[in-house]
């Protein structure tokens, strides 16, 4: 009787404690929180460029580390012009993003000589945003490079400062004044791609540009104001995680491949 008994009573303390553990709310971990400054995850979609940076200046995690957002999403592919990043913003893009920055249209420049194609591509990378903050990193070519897409870069260019006129959530990072190339720091001989120093030297400049949007933001939410002004600095918060995706030389597309790997606050 008693072992039997004992039997009894185990299955029954065993039902009550499962049905104890189905009861018990699970925290959902797929969904990354909103940090104190507001700021949940940025996007940064590019092409190799941006690969580049990410691959040997360390992009995604130091964006991590400024500690302003709480997830870092890079996407970048060799090849990609801005009307196919266009779809992986719409792809991307999630409740708890709360900004994106764009280093596109080089390849746009490469391929399409049509003089209302920039303001195409741009207007078709907006619409996918929305009303979310845009931080657009504009086009350089090599000095020494391909005059016609020296030519075509002025336009995307132009173009990009005009659309902030249509679009008051976008801010341009003027890369093209920024980058004297020099020493290492430099062009390769295809005059698009960078030098590993180059891309190192782009990365400093992300993040420090991110920085200042990033202070803008912050701004404008707690003043209720939607103006970004490019020329605030500083920043705060938290970060965890990164995606990034693969690269080339090309203006074609090639393969592509994303991972996601959580991170403690700081790297």
């Amino acid at each position: 009787m008693r072992p039997a008994l004992h039997r009894k009573i185990g299955v029954i303390a065993t039902a009550m404690l499962l049905l104890f553990v189905a009861a018990v709310p699970v925290a959902s971990a797929t969904k990354p929180a909103i940090g104190p400054n507001g700021q949940g995850t940025v996007l940064i979609v590019g092409d190799s460029l941006t690969f580049g940076a990410n691959y040997f200046g360390k992009l995604a995690t130091k964006t991590q580390s400024t500690n302003i957002w709480t997830k870092v999403v890079l996407d970048a592919k060799n090849g990609r012009k801005s009307t196919f990043g266009a779809k992986v913003i719409a792809d991307r893009l999630t409740d708890t993003t709360t900004a994106v920055v764009v280093a596109l249209g080089t390849n746009d420049m490469i391929s399409n000589s049509q003089s209302w194609y920039p303001d195409y591509a741009i207007d078709t990378v907006m619409e996918q945003v929305g009303t979310l903050p845009v931080l657009w990193v504009n086009v350089e070519f090599s000095p020494t490079g391909r005059a016609d897409w020296r030519s075509r870069g002025v336009r995307f260019n132009r173009a990009l400062k005009n659309a902030t006129a249509r679009y008051p959530n976008l801010m341009v990072a003027d890369w093209n004044k920024f980058f004297t190339p020099k020493g290492q720091s430099r062009f390769v001989a295809d005059g698009v791609h960078l030098t590993v120093t180059g891309y190192k030297t782009r990365t400093t400049y992300f993040i420090t540009k991110m920085t200042e949007f990033a202070q803008q933001i912050i701004s404008a939410t707690t003043t209720t104001s939607t103006t970004i002004d490019p020329s605030s600095s500083s920043s705060s918060s938290s970060s965890t995680t990164t995606t990034s995706s693969s690269s080339s030389t090309s203006s074609t597309s090639s393969t592509s491949t994303t991972t996601s790997v959580p991170t403690p606050t700081t790297t």
